[in-house]
Formats: structure tokens, C-alpha cells, sequence
């Protein structure tokens, strides 16, 4: 009874051994340069045969064991943390997804919230840079200034006006106000639900633009004069928010882009396809403190009816003739089945934190720069 126990365990753990032996030699997995754990020695030929019936020997065959299944534990975090390629998984991790602890940036994330609400929390901590700006003599000199804050929230459906642009007529404000479709399965928390768009004001410039689920928004409020980081003039601060976008697609997804003039935003680099805008710029400063910010398309529907494409709606900002795209009409299976808006705003703030306390890293982020 004991040897043929010790015989059905042996072949067990040698078959274990025999799958890690074949993913170590896998060429895909070599070619996403993978380094591989090395394997324990085989067992002792009379272990393999069932004759482990010594304690001693016994002992030998336990300790190989647990050693092969710790090798195990080892490739499959090595598989996991491997950067991303067309081979990879979509459902594995971002690299970078653990990133560091900031160290300057504070960063909430506000999941899905409607535009009024995220405005809110944004407006209430530039309140509080403004009136520390405020304070003079002692009583600013004792007083330390807030942190830099990232706020990032997907919004319920929102359509927003630039400050000055005039309002919409009774039959365009209908429009957009029609019943939205959203119907997002791929992600971590799925969306499914028919909404009834907003339309709002922002203190922004430019055009109609559109926000909703499966879009991530980034709104850091910084001094842009602050002596705790170098300063940023009005360009160099709207180039550093298309730099971290850049670097984030261009580093999670593959995706190079580019800046043009006069038209802010982040592009994807041309192709034979007409221009396509994957992210959105607008910024309002006030005393040197920002607000609003960027906002990119993670997976939001890019094409199809208005009842589906919000988009289809208006002419995003007044460009006509571009497009508007995401990460998934781009990436493809590269933007993971479970993918994680907070997981990805923590990856931009960590971007944009290298930028605020580097000038260095404000600028070069996309693959093209045409300003």
C-alpha cells in the first residue's frame, strides 16, 4: 500500500514538473523575454520507480516536491508580470499596475460619479489653494499650501459646452438629451444600463465635448507657481497632461500618438486612416491654480447610432472632419477583459508625478510632436 501511494504521488509531482519543463521552453514565452525559474535536479531514480519506502527516502521525495511546487508559484508570477505584448493574455495585469506610492500627489479616484459631483470635489480643494493664496504676512508664511490633487472619476453621460461657446438650440439640446445606450461587459465592473445624458456649462474653452462610462478623467488641481515644484507656464502645463497620456497608451498598450497645433489633445499617430482624437484637453487657471484637465477614451462606443455613439451626436470640439477613437478600437485585446479605471488612474498619477517634480518629464511623451 505504501509503495503504490508513493508511486501514484511520484508520477503526480514528475507530470507537474513536465508541464513547467514545457512552458520553459515554450518560444512565445521566450520571446516575451521571460525569465524562467530554475528547476530542481529530477527525483532519484528509485523514487520514480515507487521504491521510495525508506524514511529517508521518503523525506527526499517530499522536500522535491515542495520545491517543484514552489518553482511552479514562481513561473506563474513570472508569467504575470511580464510587460505586455500581442501574445499576452488580456486578462493579465498592466505592467506597472502596483506602482509606487506617491509621494507628493494626492490621488482620489471617484469610480463612477456624475459630473456635478467630481466638479464638487474639484472646486472644493481649489477653494482651498485660493484662500491659502489669499492669506498674506505671517499668517501665510505659518500656514502650509494644500497638496497637489488628482482628482479621476468615470462621469455618468455628460455633454459639456465650452464657456464660450452659445447655447444650443431647443431641437440640438433634445438631441442630446435623448436616451443613451451604454453596454460595457469588458471591464472589471461591467456597465449596462440606458441613461439620460446631462448637458452642462464648463469653464473650459472650445467646443461640445462628450463624457461617460468607460472614459477615465483626469483633473489634477496644482499651483502652477508652487516653490514646493518647478513652475509651469499655460503650454508647458497642457503639454505635460498630453506627455502622461502619451506615455500611459504608449507604455499599457502599444499606442503611439501624437500632439498637433493649435488642436489640444492627444492623437493617434497618422496612418491611412483620417486623424483620430483618443483624448480630450481643456483647462481653466485661476490665480495659477488649474482645474479640468484630460480625459481619455478607455472604451466608450467610438462608432454606430446615436442610441450607442454618443459621439454621433455633434461634432466633437468642431473638428470636422476627424474622428474620435478609444483604447479598444485601437488595442484590440490588448486593453484587458477586466480592466480597472482606478487601476489605470493610479498609473497615470504616478506619470504625472514624475513630471511635477521633474521639468524634464514634462514633454516628449508622444511619439510625435507637432506643435
Amino acid at each position: 500500500m505504501i509503495r503504490s501511494a508513493c508511486s501514484v504521488g511520484c508520477a503526480t509531482v514528475q507530470k507537474l514538473a513536465s508541464i513547467i519543463f514545457s512552458a520553459a521552453v515554450n518560444p512565445p514565452l521566450q520571446r516575451r523575454g521571460l525569465a524562467l525559474p530554475r528547476l530542481p535536479l529530477p527525483f532519484p531514480a528509485a523514487a520514480s520507480e515507487g521504491h521510495a519506502t525508506s524514511p529517508r527516502m521518503r523525506h527526499v521525495v517530499a522536500l522535491q516536491s515542495r520545491s517543484r511546487a514552489a518553482a511552479l508559484v514562481q513561473f506563474r508570477v513570472a508569467i504575470t508580470n511580464t510587460p505586455n505584448s500581442a501574445s499576452a493574455s488580456p486578462c493579465r495585469p498592466w505592467p506597472g499596475a502596483q506602482t509606487r506610492a506617491l509621494s507628493t500627489l494626492h490621488h482620489r479616484h471617484l469610480g463612477l460619479a456624475s459630473y456635478d459631483h467630481a466638479q464638487g470635489v474639484q472646486d472644493a480643494h481649489r477653494a482651498e489653494f485660493l484662500s491659502w493664496k489669499a492669506l498674506t504676512g505671517a499668517e501665510h508664511d505659518e500656514q502650509p499650501p494644500p497638496p497637489p490633487l488628482l482628482v479621476s472619476f468615470e462621469s455618468t453621460p455628460t455633454f459639456t459646452l465650452g464657456r464660450r461657446q452659445e447655447n444650443v438650440d431647443d431641437a440640438q439640446l433634445a438631441r442630446l438629451r435623448r436616451p443613451l445606450d451604454v453596454c460595457l461587459r469588458r471591464r472589471r465592473e461591467p456597465v449596462q444600463r440606458s441613461f439620460t445624458p446631462d448637458v452642462r456649462k464648463s469653464s473650459r474653452g472650445g467646443l461640445t465635448t462628450y463624457h461617460g462610462p468607460g472614459q477615465v478623467v483626469f483633473w489634477p488641481v496644482v499651483d502652477m507657481h508652487s516653490p514646493r515644484y518647478p513652475r509651469y507656464g499655460v503650454a508647458s502645463y497642457a503639454s505635460h497632461l498630453e506627455a502622461t497620456t502619451s506615455r500611459l497608451l504608449r507604455e499599457l498598450f502599444g499606442i503611439q500618438t501624437s500632439t498637433v497645433h493649435d488642436e489640444p489633445g492627444v492623437w493617434v499617430a497618422p496612418s491611412s486612416r483620417r486623424p483620430r482624437k483618443i483624448a480630450a484637453l481643456g483647462v481653466h487657471h485661476r490665480r495659477h491654480v488649474t482645474a479640468l484637465g484630460i480625459a481619455l477614451n478607455v472604451d466608450v462606443a467610438v462608432a454606430g447610432d446615436e442610441h450607442l455613439n454618443p459621439w454621433a451626436r455633434f461634432v466633437p470640439c468642431g473638428l470636422d472632419g476627424k474622428a474620435v477613437t478609444s483604447v479598444a478600437a485601437e488595442a484590440g485585446e490588448l486593453l484587458p477583459a477586466d480592466w480597472d479605471a482606478a487601476v489605470l488612474a493610479g498609473r497615470w498619477a504616478a506619470i504625472f508625478e514624475e513630471g511635477l517634480l521633474h521639468e524634464e518629464r514634462r514633454s516628449g511623451g508622444a511619439s510625435s510632436r507637432l506643435r
